[in-house]
């Protein structure tokens, strides 16, 4: 009986170390076939850069634009910044190392539009970064042209859980969101991939950029399986721990 036990227990701890290392490891099931499109999610730190580029074509990281300072502060809005700018960001990178970037930039708006791609083109420009490699994305599409017309990828950030929303909601969301992508077919449309399947329905030929932050076990297994087969869908945001620098 004892050793019944201890043989159950044994089991027990390697079925959960391996699980933890499955969970950890940026390669997974449901991404098989398209590991093209998957990118970290929030690598805003260096060696988060470093780490994720190890696994990963592309990283997504925050950036809030300083009007005073005429800087990026790489760092979420919930977060307490650490002093990092997004030009020594950068320069840690080797000199023709261009990896794929998606710029959440969180006080991007059209009245600071000018100003933050004015020196968006001078850090790349500077770097020889080929535009094309880089998404910006914000809530406020009417923001977005100019950065389209210089040749960034683009997407408008979707509103909030549209899944939630009852029906009449809903519609009137759809048509806001409508009105506000229909004047630039260029742009994409990002959101969490509990939306996916009403942006699907509603827009089924625009460009798509999603997040998928599961939990320990991703419950949506088929969900993302069938997010990576469309064809629409560009990228794909996961969670990815680094063993420092995650913030």
């Amino acid at each position: 009986m004892i050793k019944k036990t201890k043989f159950r227990v044994v089991i027990t701890v390697v079925l959960l170390i391996l699980l933890l290392l499955y969970h950890l490891s940026p390669y997974k099931l449901e991404f098989l076939g398209h590991y093209n499109k998957i990118w970290a999610h929030r690598a805003n730190s260096i060696e988060k850069l470093h780490s994720a580029l190890r696994y990963f074509k592309g990283i997504e990281l925050d950036l809030i634009y300083d009007t005073e300072g005429d800087f990026f502060d790489v760092n979420h809005s919930t977060s307490e910044s650490v002093g990092l700018k997004f030009e020594d960001y950068l320069n840690t990178l080797d000199e023709k190392q261009y990896p794929l970037l998606w710029l959440d930039i969180k006080n991007l708006n059209k009245v600071e539009a000018n100003d933050i791609l004015d020196k968006l083109l001078r850090i790349f420009r500077k770097r020889n970064y080929p535009l094309q490699n880089i998404l910006i994305e914000t809530r406020y599409p009417e923001a977005l042209p100019i950065f389209t017309k210089e040749g960034f990828k683009t997407s408008y950030y979707l509103p909030y859980d549209l899944r939630k929303r009852d029906e009449d909601k809903l519609l009137t969301t759809i048509l806001e969101i409508q009105k506000n992508i229909s004047e630039q077919p260029a742009i994409g449309i990002s959101t969490n991939h509990r939306d996916y399947h009403i942006i699907k329905e509603h827009f089924p030929n625009r460009r798509k950029y999603i997040w998928i932050l599961v939990p320990f076990i991703n419950i949506d297994f088929f969900t993302t399986k069938k997010i990576l087969n469309d064809e629409k869908v560009e990228v794909v945001l996961i969670n990815y721990n680094a063993l420092k620098g995650n913030r």
